[in-house]
Formats: structure tokens, sequence, C-alpha cells
């Protein structure tokens, strides 16, 4: 979610992000207010107003930023050849990037993790399917080499793809921490290395 080597976003934009970033993970969603962010920015609040309606909105872009990094991160691991646990893992920690770690480790997770409403804009969601369509491509490319096998799984690419995706998601719900979250991140990439073995 952090505003960091961005290349394409305005410098005043990237502070407003990072700044909002930072505050997010230590004050929470309802507790950070447009003055935290301001001065974390290093500009008046009315500056910040200017660009932005709300920390609503700036909640908004950070998610988006993050979505749209991570599906470019997906798309250059998603390589043929590589080990299958292995690939796996590096595309669920791509998708992660740094923005679960902080988030996780925030006293404030369960509140950011269950905002919403971000997380429902039509971008993200398009971007969310875009992985899953990497993944998907990626498993079907796999399996025309003879390196994956979807034999005995009874489901396509597609389907084994968007099964992986909503178990990697599925394990923020239970885990204490960040160490938690990624040791049950790997043990899920094992599982359908394991699964889909030739």
């Amino acid at each position: 979610m952090s505003a960091d080597a961005e290349p394409s976003i305005d410098p005043k934009d990237a502070a407003i992000l990072r700044s909002a970033f930072q505050a997010f993970a230590r004050y929470g969603l309802k507790r950070t207010s447009m003055a935290d962010i301001a001065a974390g920015a290093g500009m008046s609040r009315p500056a910040l107003y200017l660009r932005y309606c709300g920390k609503e909105g700036i909640f908004n872009a950070l998610v988006r930023m993050h979505f749209q990094r991570s599906e470019r991160e997906v798309a250059r691991i998603l390589v043929p050849g590589g080990a299958i646990a292995d690939t796996l893992l590096a595309a669920f920690h791509a998708i992660d990037g740094e923005a679960v770690e902080a988030m996780l480790n925030s006293p404030h997770a369960d509140e950011i993790l269950a905002a919403n409403s971000p997380f429902a804009q039509d971008e993200v969601q398009v971007a969310h399917e875009r992985i899953t369509m990497h993944l998907a491509d990626w498993i079907a490319s796999e399996a025309a080499q003879g390196r994956v096998s979807l034999k005995g799984l009874d489901a396509a690419p597609d389907q084994v793809a968007s099964l992986i995706m909503a178990a990697k998601s599925g394990i923020k719900s239970f885990s204490r921490d960040f160490a938690a979250y990624r040791a049950a991140e790997a043990r899920v990439a094992a599982i359908f290395a394991k699964a889909l073995s030739p």
C-alpha cells in the first residue's frame, strides 16, 4: 500500500500516501485525521484537502496503488520452470507487498482488514481478477509442459487459481501476526504444490 518506488506518481501525492500509510498503521483508520496525514506529508490541512476530499479517498488510493503494483509483480514472478511451491510463495509475497506486514503488525489490524469499501472498488476487483488470471495462465502453461498436473483435481486452471487465491486471502483472518501469516502462506503454497505435482 505504500507509495514508495512508484515512479509515475506525483511527489506530493507520494508524500501524502506515504504519510497516510504510516498514520493508518499507527492510529487505525478511525483515529487517523487529515491533520495527521498533512503533518506527516509536510503540508497544511487545507493543501491536503485540495488533493483529497478525505482520508477515505486517500485509503482507497493506497489500496488501488497496492493492487496495481501487486499485479505487475505477480506477472513478473509467474514464469515457467521454477519450483511450484517457491513460485507460488513468491507470488503470494508479491501480492502482499510491504502492506500486509505493516497491517498485520499494527495494533489496528482488525480495523484495517475489515475496511471492505476500498477492496470493493471496481479497479481493485479487476486487478484481483487479473492476478488470478495470471496465476491460471501460469498453471495452464506449466500443465502443458508436464511440470504440473490437474489430474484428480477435477478442476480447470482458472478454478484452481481461484481456489489458491481464496485460500491465500482466508489465512489473514486467523493469523495472529505477520510471522504466523507468512508461515500459513508457506503451508498453502506447499499444499497446492503437492496437489499440482505430476
